[in-house]
């Protein structure tokens, strides 16, 4: 399972961010919105995810994450314990929305039917 830590918006002691389920076959699902300090705030590449007694942990340490409340972090955290339980292994990657950039990278600026020029010389 990949789980993605979006940063939505970046403040100077940490950063908005949103949790989303990404998913092939059944598409991305919104989990939930979260306030990361700095200090927890890990680098932009994908980590292990486990849930443990304490929570959340990323590479062992606990995130720190603070939920928008904790009916959300419940859910999420008793979601992520199932995962966790049918032995599946969790990743996060932190990283950035995408840009919006219509028809990228859907648009083939070399299509085959592209008419060949030739000059006369």
């Amino acid at each position: 399972m990949l789980l993605k830590l979006i940063k939505t918006r970046e403040m100077i002691t940490g950063s908005h961010c949103e949790i989303w389920e990404a998913n092939l076959i059944m598409g991305d699902n919104f989990l939930a919105r979260v306030f990361v300090l700095n200090e927890h705030l890990p680098l932009e590449l994908i980590y292990r995810l486990t849930v443990s007694w304490r929570g959340i942990c990323i590479q062992g340490r606990h995130c720190g994450w603070q939920w928008e409340n904790e009916v959300v972090e419940r859910m999420v955290t008793h979601y992520l314990e199932q995962i966790q339980a049918s032995r599946e292994e969790i990743r996060i990657e932190v990283c950035r929305p995408k840009p919006y950039l219509p028809g990228y990278p859907e648009v083939d600026y070399h299509p085959d039917d592209y008419p060949i020029v030739l000059l006369d010389e």
